[in-house]
């Protein structure tokens, strides 16, 4: 018997540059608001939502800020969720 607790949530992990953001690495350019309102949604149905990108240190943070202007909050950026990961 697994002993394994069912997680009640989704994850979705998105991209950055040329998803969340019209953009050229490194500056930043329009949202892409069909995707970032979905998201939203997503969050407030209650699943996690992860930032995954290429992006490091200034470039990073300066994304996460331009979210965050977007009224869009991530569960983890680069990593996994605290509750996924191995003790």
């Amino acid at each position: 018997m697994n002993n394994k607790k069912m997680l009640d949530f989704q994850t979705i992990a998105v991209d950055f540059d040329g998803t969340l953001c019209y953009s050229k690495w490194p500056e930043l350019g329009q949202p892409n608001q069909a995707l970032i309102e979905y998201l939203q949604e997503w969050k407030r149905n209650g699943n996690k939502l992860i930032l995954w990108t290429c992006r490091a240190g200034e470039a990073l943070s300066n994304a996460v800020e331009w979210c965050r202007e977007q009224n869009l909050e991530f569960d983890a950026v680069n990593d996994n969720l605290p509750e996924n990961a191995k003790a």
